[in-house]
């Protein structure tokens, strides 16, 4: 027997399953059910109240998800999965208005990782992930980047922390980006309509990034280094903060962005003596440090091809380098390191 196994999907449509394709095993394929079985029940706890338990509309909801191709929208999932006369009310209503906490079943995923000491000193991948609305009632909603769409439209963004070691992949942590106009008068309605705590206040994709990592960092999560793309790696003060905690990070930055190769030293120049003027105020590089361009910078590096994992296509590598810089962020002289 190989590993590949032959599937009906919703339509009566025969489709092949190529399972050594995905890199899975037809022992692990027979006990999926099972498994969503098994998982359902460790986490059914943080589903329920104290007068009620609600777990059940979690599993129902995940196996529509899992096993449906297109339209997995709560009346059709309950329709699938439950009963074909079913309006999906109890399950939107699961998803919409019960009290159950999101952030409960994140911290039991990471305390759960923490219990093998095999996952150990993995990498945090933060990344954010927008969908299309045709509407603006749905919390979050606005004109924003929608990054797999590529550009700017009606939407919602979540910002979310994945976590990543030889092989395994999951997520420990997720939070709804609400654009700054989400706080205006306008908008209070809306945020006691979708149980947005009053206590929260506008914060950048940044800010909810660094919050999260620092939940890990509290839960004695033992990550080794936090992975990012330019959204985050460009604000200064983000990678100021992570320097700041001595925490590792691999983010990418604009090409355009200036970094020097000796420390800058920030200080007020001194005034020249007989020299008319208002004297210096101004915080300025005084050692004599120049800045470069780390689109220079990586013209002048010897690349290496580095193995990053398995892909569809087989392994994906990438060409790096990596030098010590700094960077300035007001005040601040952050160091870092710079890989093209």
């Amino acid at each position: 027997m190989n590993n590949n196994s032959i599937t009906v999907n919703d339509h009566g449509k025969q489709s092949l399953f190529d399972a050594t394709r995905w890199g899975l095993p037809k022992a692990a394929i027979d006990d999926l059910a099972n498994r969503l079985q098994r998982i359902w029940k460790r986490f059914k706890n943080c589903f329920s109240t104290k007068t009620r338990d609600t777990s059940e509309y979690a599993l129902v909801y995940m196996r529509g998800l899992l096993t449906m191709d297109t339209k997995r929208n709560y009346a059709n999932i309950f329709r699938r999965v439950i009963d074909s006369k079913d309006d999906g009310q109890n399950i939107q209503q699961f998803m919409s208005d019960s009290p159950w906490s999101a952030r409960t079943v994140f911290d039991k995923i990471q305390f759960e990782i923490e219990l093998h000491p095999e996952l150990n000193d993995g990498m945090l991948t933060l990344d954010e992930s927008g969908d299309k609305r045709s509407g603006s009632q749905s919390a979050g909603t606005a004109r924003q980047h929608i990054g797999r769409l590529g550009k700017v439209d009606m939407g919602q963004v979540g910002v979310a922390l994945g976590y990543y070691h030889d092989g395994m992949w999951t997520m420990v942590d997720a939070q709804l980006y609400l654009p700054e106009e989400w706080f205006d008068q306008v908008h209070e309605k809306l945020r006691k309509r979708w149980h947005i705590p009053a206590e929260r206040c506008f914060a950048t994709k940044a800010d909810l990034g660094y919050q999260m990592i620092q939940h890990a960092k509290a839960n004695k999560m033992q990550f080794e280094v936090v992975g990012c793309d330019t959204v985050y790696g460009r604000d200064s003060e983000f990678r100021r903060a992570l320097d700041t905690e001595n925490i590792l990070y691999m983010a990418d930055i604009p090409n355009n962005i200036y970094v020097y190769l000796t420390k800058p030293v920030l200080g007020v120049p001194p005034n020249t003596p007989g020299k008319r003027g208002h004297p210096h105020s101004r915080m300025q590089v005084v050692n004599g440090s120049q800045p470069i361009q780390v689109s220079s910078l990586a013209r002048e590096m010897t690349l290496t091809p580095v193995s990053i994992r398995h892909a569809e296509r087989g392994m994906l590598a990438y060409e790096c380098s990596a030098c010590r810089v700094w960077t300035i962020s007001q005040k601040f002289v952050v160091a870092m390191a710079s890989c093209a």
